[in-house]
């Protein structure tokens, strides 16, 4: 009995069909993963454009399984991306792929998108289209990618313009135009709504005008026509620095003078900033060095800085910058600088006869001392005369006293760093009264003539 009963058993457990794979489908978006209809429509394009769907296959059976089949038949449909078949997955293992559609036909179009054991539709939709153009300054330009406005000074705008044309058979309406991003705008009225005859265009322009508040960078928009999107980026630059121009004030161009000097702008300065004023100098003698060439306030350089609305620039409260000339004959080279703009006036001292600021002698017991300061722009002081006169004016004996001082000149500018400035001292023995030497005269000769003090009284 037990042998009758066993075999029968037996047999129909060696009839029972092998175990299956399952697989799923599902779709992948934004929203997350869902079960794939039987007919998934991947939406509506204009010619040329392309429109790509994602999708999950998962191995939901309890074992390992082996996908061999993944495939898309019709017209503008292609895996975009997927596994290299056959794939082992795992249980619960998934692999996902890209299904994409581009055609240029207007038309509806469907797919068979298999798998094994999975077979579903998929829909798509070509639309009549208008044609979009962008005239950015050098001419028509298909629309695609982002419109850039270029570089736009904060105050001012730039405009581009849009053309729309139906270049297809039949009538079509101009879809939804909106504009988004901060600076950027409708330059006039939008045509959205406008029906388009076969042929017909219209046109539309857009403005990017940086505000106030905008800081200097890159600002980004977005120009959407229907389901169509494109960037819009424009750049913001600070409006630049007011041109300076200098103005000096010198009633003469000679050594031991004083002037100012100004700078005014082209316009009102629209933003604040920062700059510096100069002074240079070139002197005429090689190697001299000069420090009384200098601005009053000290040295030979000046910052200032520019507020918004100012004409023209303050110098720690005053309007001018006084400056001096210095005792050496060269070029005073003046140089204001503010932003990425300068300006330039050069001064030229000429050589002079020397210039005598101080002349005076003491009576001593037996002598006079003479004390003449002054200056040499030319640094080539030689000859010196002296004369003495008496109460009555008459020149005393022996008369006009010569020497020549030229190396001792030459000596003393050589070590000096006071531009052309020197002090002479000279002692005259008195043979007689002293009492009676009531004045003096000096002449002095350099490389440019002589000079003669006036007569100085004892």
């Amino acid at each position: 009995m037990m042998r009758h009963w066993l075999g029968p058993a037996m047999a129909a457990a060696l009839l029972l069909p092998a175990a299956r794979a399952q697989f799923d489908l599902t779709v992948v978006n934004s929203s997350g993963e869902q079960p794939a209809p039987p007919v998934y429509n991947m939406g509506a394009v204009y010619p040329g454009e392309t429109v790509a769907a994602a999708f999950r296959i998962r191995n939901t059976s309890a074992a390992a399984a082996t996908l061999d089949l993944l495939q898309v038949a019709g017209v503008g449909f292609q895996l975009a991306s997927g596994p290299q078949l056959p794939a082992a997955l795992p249980s619960q293992a998934a692999v996902d792929f890209s299904v994409t559609f581009q055609a240029s036909m207007i038309a509806s179009y469907s797919a068979a998108l298999r798998s094994d054991g999975i077979s579903i539709f998929l829909t798509a939709q070509v639309l009549p289209w208008l044609t979009y153009s962008v005239d950015s300054g050098t001419g028509l330009q298909p629309l695609a990618g982002a419109v850039d406005f270029g570089v736009v000074v904060r105050g001012s705008d730039a405009t581009r313009h849009f053309t729309i044309v139906n270049q297809m058979s039949g009538a079509l309406a101009v879809p939804l135009i909106v504009v988004q991003g901060e600076g950027f705008a409708f330059a006039g009225a939008s045509p959205s709504g406008i029906v388009l005859q076969p042929g017909q265009g219209t046109a539309f322009d857009l403005q990017f005008q940086p505000g106030a508040q905008d800081a200097a960078g890159l600002l980004s928009g977005s120009l959407a026509i229907g389901n169509l999107s494109f960037g819009l980026t424009g750049t913001v630059a600070d409006p630049p620095l007011p041109q300076p121009k200098l103005a000096i004030a010198l009633a003469q161009a000679a050594s031991a003078q004083q002037g100012s000097v100004s700078v005014q702008f082209d316009a009102p300065a629209k933003i604040g900033g920062s700059g510096t004023l100069t002074l240079g100098f070139q002197p005429a003698v090689s190697g001299a060095t000069d420090p009384a060439v200098a601005f009053a306030s000290g040295g030979r350089l000046i910052s200032f800085t520019v507020a918004v609305g100012d004409a023209q620039v303050n110098f720690a409260g005053g309007l001018t910058a006084p400056f001096q000339t210095g005792t050496t004959a060269g070029a005073l080279v003046f140089t204001v600088q503010l932003g990425g703009s300068t300006d330039q006036q050069t001064v030229v001292i000429s050589p002079a006869v020397v210039g005598v600021t101080v002349a005076q002698a003491v009576r001593q017991t037996g002598s006079i001392e003479v004390q003449v300061v002054g200056f040499d722009n030319t640094r080539s002081a030689a000859a010196l005369t002296f004369t003495f006169f008496d109460a009555a004016g008459n020149a005393l004996a022996p008369g006009a006293i010569q020497t020549d001082a030229s190396a001792a000149f030459a000596n003393y500018f050589r070590s000096s760093a006071a531009g052309g400035a020197f002090l002479l001292t000279a002692v005259f023995p008195v043979t007689g009264d002293a009492s009676q030497v009531f004045a003096f005269e000096t002449q002095i000769a350099n490389s440019a003539g002589t000079a003669v003090s006036a007569r100085t009284g004892i």
